[in-house]
C-alpha cells in the first residue's frame, strides 16, 4: 500500500484495522489526479465507487483491502478519512 497517499488518520485508522477482527469499513475521500477515463472509472465502479464523471473529488465506504488497492492506483492522488459528522 502506498502510505504516502494516506492522511494520518487514515493511516492510523488501516492501522487499527489490522489489529480488529471485527473492523468496520471506513469512509473516505478519495481525490484523483485529473477527471476519470472510461477504464478508470470501471476500476472505481469496482469498488462501488459511482458518479466519477469528471469529479476529481469522490467518496466511498472501503474496506481496508479496498483502501489498499485504491491507493496503489497511480492516478488516484490521495485517500483521507472522512469526518464523522455529529448530529446537527
Amino acid at each position: 500500500m502506498d502510505y504516502g497517499k494516506l492522511d494520518a488518520a487514515l493511516a492510523r485508522a488501516v492501522d487499527e484495522e489490522d489489529r480488529d477482527p471485527h473492523a468496520r469499513d471506513l469512509d473516505v475521500l478519495v481525490r484523483l489526479g485529473a477527471p476519470p477515463t472510461e477504464e478508470q472509472r470501471e476500476r472505481l465502479l469496482a469498488f462501488d465507487i459511482e458518479g466519477a464523471g469528471g469529479r476529481t473529488g469522490l467518496t466511498a465506504t472501503l474496506s481496508r483491502h479496498g483502501i489498499e488497492a485504491l491507493a496503489d492506483l497511480p492516478w488516484v492522488r490521495s485517500v483521507a478519512l472522512a469526518a464523522e459528522r455529529g448530529p446537527m
